[in-house]
């Protein structure tokens, strides 16, 4: 009982050192046993369990009681749902395993249906249980092309030193010794594969490692590349299962707890591990990249592990690499041997086909880049960090079998961003007007040091306050600079224009984050002027018209008072324009008293024109005056100065006197005749 809980627990170790190195992969191990009713052999079992579950978690682990029924498993208990399985586990102390199931075990190890086959076989009764050691030794020897024989019994609460000496001893360094029961030794194990010796040898007597036959072994391991001329699983076999169980009076299981799970998975999953199976792992030599300039590159490094003396030859990789990194400029190097590497610029994908991993391993570098382009931009907006995964199995193959964990390396693209500022700036002496919720489109044209020319990002900043604003846009490039150029402004306020003509743009220099790049759009308001046209006409003037100045004031409050003076030449109407008169202004346009000469013969009016008062718009300010001439009359004879009444009578009488003279006269000379 105590051999087979001993074996019982290198089997598991064993399953735990592969199941470790899947366990990135939520690798699956399977458990088999057999039917047992006895409770020190169902304890084993279940302590194995345990074992394992907590190195690679109970949801990898899958348990079939089944190995004492006939036919009850076949290639697909290997390979199907909810396999396939990873590290198999066989254990068995009383019951006989069924010869049914021998035969499909013995094809398990020579196909390699699961990367490690890890047996704990106990030998306490190979009278009763079906001779289940010697069935193990026959299938191994059958299975992996080795000629192990079963050796002597016995022993109780022992303590199995590791052969120091063995090429796969350092995975089980943390497992030494090997505490073990009521076992039965192998024989006939070559030097190098006899990893756990008889109880009591010392390190003076362990065996050199080489191919010298050793007898007394506790615990063997056969690296895949000796498993059926490398077409086999790595195996781990013991003929105990007491390692996982303390019978009265002893505490193997006490002793090994916590060890062997470690033990096994280091054993079939690091990049030197007992099993010889090669690993695949990648890296870049940075994690942060920046687009715009020299740093959006990186050189990729996929290591390939051989912790076997001899060489891998025959391996197949492949690294899809996720968009949109491709294949760079520069070396792409291996130290692989019989390489047939493909890694063209401008590529995604990075192969190398039927290559050999030398002993100690090797390693290809590629240089790969994060494209300034359209596609490369936005995935850095979009998806910044990508994770180049190279899957075992399916993107690495080796003939010997790999190590399933997927080797994975991750790169981050830090897209720059922009901070873009608006400030509505107004005259001092006007109030302002409330602008929130007015937007102004911008434009952002940026250019790496790259000379890579970016398409315009536009955007439009919208006031969240009476004067302020801002929008925060995504250039991504962290080297070189950006020009945000205002577009077409909203109208102004009323009776307002924009001063900055043409519309406000800055350039910025671009910096990698997480430092901040910002840039300021200053819009100014000023008064907008428009023209108060004096119109004047004169009116009863002579048709020649009239010669002079006529003066004029518009007097506007606040925004100013304006002189001007409308001359006429020769002419009864004309106008002039008052520039530079603030819009919106109340003013009164008023003619200055004082007036040109009037023609002669003509006289001003003594009523001058009534102010004109209005309030000024862009166009249409109009303050019209009309004068008018009043004409003189025509010059008199001078005036005879006046008589009294007397001598107006006098007169009067004399001049009757002498009328009645002449008119006697007359008539004496018409009698006469």
């Amino acid at each position: 009982m105590r051999n087979l809980l001993v074996f019982f627990r290198l089997l598991m170790a064993a399953f735990l050192l592969c199941a470790g190195a899947q366990q990135a992969l939520a690798q699956k191990v399977l458990l088999l046993t057999t039917n047992e009713v006895a409770t020190d052999a169902m304890q084993a079992n279940d302590n194995l369990e345990t074992e394992f579950a907590g190195v690679v978690g109970a949801a990898n682990l899958t348990r079939m009681t089944v190995l004492s029924t006939p036919n009850a498993i076949s290639q697909t208990t290997f390979t199907s749902a909810p396999g396939p399985f990873d590290i198999v586990v066989v254990a068995s102390t009383y019951l006989p395993v069924h010869p049914t199931n021998w035969t499909v075990l013995q094809s398990a190890v020579a196909n390699r249906w699961a990367n490690s086959i890890v047996f704990f076989v106990d030998g306490c009764c190979e009278g009763s249980n079906g001779n289940n050691a010697q069935q193990m030794v026959n299938i191994l020897n059958a299975g992996t092309g080795s000629t192990f024989v079963l050796g002597s019994s016995g022993g109780n609460d022992s303590q199995f030193p590791l052969n120091t000496n063995s090429p796969y001893s350092a995975s089980f360094a943390g497992l030494n010794p090997f505490y073990g029961g009521a076992i039965t030794y192998i024989n006939a194990v070559p030097a190098s594969n006899a990893l756990y010796l008889k109880a009591g040898t010392l390190p003076a007597g362990f065996p050199s490692a080489g191919t010298t036959p050793t007898n007394s072994v506790y615990g063997l391991l056969i690296p895949t590349i000796q498993s059926n001329a490398g077409d086999g699983a790595c195996v781990f076999a013991v003929v105990d299962i007491t390692p996982f169980y303390d019978p009265p009076g002893a505490l193997s299981w006490t002793n090994n707890r916590g060890k062997v799970g470690p033990a096994f998975v280091n054993a079939a999953t690091s990049e030197n591990g007992a099993c010889g199976l090669p690993k695949v792992s990648k890296s870049f030599d940075k994690t942060d990249l920046y687009l715009g300039g020299s740093d959006n590159s990186a050189v990729l490094t996929i290591s390939l592990s051989n912790g076997t003396p001899n060489p891998i030859t025959n391996v197949n990789l492949t690294d899809n690499l996720p968009a949109p990194l491709v294949v760079g400029t520069g070396t792409v190097g291996s130290t692989c041997t019989a390489n047939s590497l493909s890694a063209s610029p401008g590529s995604n994908v990075v192969s190398n086909s039927a290559f050999t991993i030398p002993s100690g391993g090797c390693t290809i570098t590629v240089p790969v880049v994060w494209p300034n382009t359209v596609a490369g931009r936005q995935a850095c907006i979009d998806t910044p960090s990508v994770t180049n995964t190279i899957t075992p199995g399916t993107d690495f193959v080796s003939p010997t079998g790999q190590v399933n964990t997927p080797a994975t390396a991750s790169l981050a693209c830090h897209a720059a961003q922009l901070a873009i500022s608006k400030q509505v700036v107004w005259p001092a002496n006007i109030t302002p007007v409330d602008l929130t919720g007015t937007s102004f489109p911008v434009s952002v044209v940026c250019t790496g040091t790259d000379g890579v020319a970016a398409p315009a990002i536009n955007a439009s900043i919208t006031l969240n306050t009476a004067t302020t604003g801002s929008v925060s846009v995504t250039p991504v490039i962290s080297s070189g600079s950006c020009v945000v150029a205002e577009g077409t402004r909203p109208a102004p306020p009323a009776n307002h224009l924009w001063v900055e003509d043409p519309a406000p743009s800055v350039s910025v220099t671009m910096a990698a984050p997480p430092a901040a790049n910002t840039a300021q759009l200053v819009n100014t308001l000023a008064r907008a002027n428009t023209d108060i046209t004096i119109s004047k006409s004169v009116a009863g003037g002579p048709a020649a018209g009239v010669t002079g100045s006529f003066s004029f004031t518009a007097n506007c409050g606040a925004d100013g008072s304006f002189t001007t003076a409308v001359t006429l030449s020769g002419s009864n109407a004309g106008a002039i324009a008052i520039t530079n008169v603030p819009q919106g202004a109340s003013c009164t346009v008023s003619e200055a008293p004082a007036m040109p000469a009037a023609p002669d013969g003509y006289a001003w009016s003594t009523s001058l024109p009534a102010p004109v008062s209005l309030v000024t718009a862009a166009t249409g300010n109009t303050a019209s005056f009309v004068n008018t001439l009043v004409r003189k009359a025509p010059a008199m004879p001078e005036a005879v100065p006046a008589l009294d009444t007397v001598k107006l009578l006098l007169m009067a009488a004399a001049m009757a006197m002498l009328g009645m003279l002449v008119l006697r006269r007359a008539q004496r000379r018409a009698q006469r005749r």
